[in-house]
């Protein structure tokens, strides 16, 4: 039996007790120390600054700008929309390629993503390849991109700032969709140029609903005259550019029919007639650089121009058939294309003489002012055709755009200068009329008189304008035709004695006949009976 009184059963009993629960107390303080709140967790912060955010958003979605705001969200939702809608049409393209070709064992998957390709191609984004890099945009598609973007400007806008959030809300709205696009388009093989793809994207959505509002912010601008007319003028010569431009590119290849590149089956050779045709406006505006004078590069170390062509071996494609193929040379006739670009600049010098007259100064403002428009207009275009297709030869395809842009303001500039320059004596633009020019020749005809035998001359009354204007009306035609007795009664009057030397006179000598009644007037229009 154990004795109450040792030592080691109090050591064992009381002690080890009371030391575990100092223990325990201690931890519970550490974790919970005396007036510190405890840390709050993750998920709550980020609910209680959702809070702050939207209480921030409520406030200023009924404050005095609330309206603009409601204008960004509604230009971004737009914008996003188009950019939904024209990545839908180019997956649908693709998928139906797919289903008419041979469709591999990938899934539908894969056209999805190169609908994707497609959709950021045609914002000039480039792709990296095993093979390089691609950068050739499809302009073709790029129009469909434009189109679509420009029916989004629905919103009104009623003060200048308001253009401001709605192109910062249009290019939100489809620069997020674009990130979306690139994401999902990457593929091992295939690698979007991300920051690219967003760039263009903040590009197209901002300015291009901001150009189709043009109208719009043209009555904000309190620009002089001549603006208008150098507005005008840009767009006339522009449009002789590229009218020139394809009606050359319709004709080179009407001339060369090329045959090469064509597949055999219906499937591949309609796959290949979309292909040509989103890319047809690049050929168009790579014509325009070549009538402009730089020409355009088909592969690294390569060129066409008015002057010279240098041309390599070309992958097998339709439109590439027309291209020449007699190496370097310099024929007299192929200058005959830059015949072009001066009509354009006539053009131009036209629209500005008309728009303009008598101030030589607004005149040249308006000519230099519209020439710039039209060579950065060029330039734009020959950059935007152009780009690498892969690496190695074809790495090099397009015009240049600073030399396009230069050689279109020297040739415009040159040839519309000259014409507004010209002293109207040489020029006579103004008094140049098709009414004035027949007046001239029938003044200079000879008249001819009215006889009805050898010996008896009638004259010939002219009627008076009142009489003339009452002949034009069919209705009082009618009820004379239905009084012709009393005509008859008041139309025996005495024929003139002698022929009067001018009708004009007769008139000037008779003024009594003015106030005669309409019937008598109308019956003295016509000879009397001998």
């Amino acid at each position: 039996m154990r004795d109450e009184t040792d030592p080691r059963s109090a050591v064992d009993a009381g002690p080890d007790r009371s030391w575990v629960a100092e223990q325990l107390a201690a931890a519970r303080a550490r974790q919970e120390p005396d007036g510190e709140p405890s840390a709050p967790a993750l998920g709550e912060a980020l609910r209680e600054l959702a809070a702050d955010w939207g209480e921030a958003l409520v406030v200023a979605w009924n404050g005095p700008h609330g309206r603009d705001l409601r204008l960004a969200v509604r230009a971004a939702t737009h914008a996003a929309l188009a950019a939904v809608a024209s990545w839908l049409a180019a997956v649908t393209l693709c998928v139906t390629v797919w289903l008419v070709s041979a469709p591999d064992t990938a899934g539908i998957v894969s056209p999805l993503r190169v609908g994707g390709q497609l959709w950021l191609l045609g914002h000039h984004a480039a792709l990296d390849v095993p093979a390089g890099r691609i950068a050739l945009a499809p302009l073709g598609f790029t129009a469909l991109l434009v189109l679509a973007l420009w029916q989004t400007t629905v919103a009104p806008i009623a003060r200048p700032a308001q253009i401001a959030y709605t192109a910062f809300g249009a290019a939100t709205g489809y620069c997020l969709v674009a990130a979306l696009v690139a994401a999902a388009a990457a593929t091992s093989d295939v690698r979007p140029d991300t920051a690219q793809a967003v760039l263009f994207a903040v590009l197209f959505g901002g300015l291009v609903p901001t150009a189709a509002r043009w109208r719009r912010i043209a009555g904000f601008c309190d620009a002089p005259a001549w603006v208008g007319t150098a507005a005008r003028a840009a767009t006339a010569a522009g449009a002789v550019l590229v009218a020139g431009g394809a009606a050359t590119l319709a004709a080179t290849l009407v001339a060369h029919l090329p045959e090469s590149g064509w597949p055999r089956g219906i499937a591949d050779a309609a796959g290949m007639f979309l292909l040509s045709l989103a890319v047809l406006p690049n050929a168009a505006a790579w014509t325009m650089a070549y009538v402009l004078g730089p020409g355009f590069a088909v592969g690294t170390g390569t060129g066409v121009s008015v002057l010279s062509a240098k041309i390599g071996a070309l992958p097998v494609f339709p439109m590439l058939g027309a291209l020449p193929r007699d190496g370097s040379r310099t024929l007299p006739y192929d200058l005959a294309f830059l015949a072009v670009p001066v009509a354009a600049g006539v053009v131009l010098a036209l629209v500005v003489m008309r728009g303009i007259r008598g101030s030589l100064g607004n005149r040249m403002r308006a000519l230099g002012a519209a020439s710039v428009v039209v060579a950065l207009f060029a330039g734009l275009a020959a950059t935007l055709s152009g780009g690498p297709l892969a690496g190695g030869r074809m790495a090099t395809l397009g015009p240049s755009g600073w030399r396009t842009a230069v050689a279109a303001l020297v040739l415009l500039g040159v040839s519309a200068g000259v014409v507004v320059l010209t002293p109207p004596s040489v020029v006579a633009v103004r008094g140049l009329s098709l009414r004035r020019a027949l007046d001239a020749v029938a003044e200079r005809l000879p008249r001819r008189r009215v006889e009805t035998g050898p010996e008896i001359t009638l004259p010939v009354f002219e009627p008076l304008p009142e009489v003339q204007a009452e002949e034009a009306e069919e209705a009082e035609e009618a009820e004379e035709a239905e009084e012709p007795q009393e005509l008859g009664d008041e139309a025996d009057l005495p024929e003139p004695e002698s022929e009067p030397d001018d009708p004009a006179d007769q008139v000037e000598e008779e003024p009594a006949e003015a106030e005669q009644p309409e019937e008598q007037q109308t019956d003295l229009s016509e000879p009397q009976p001998e």
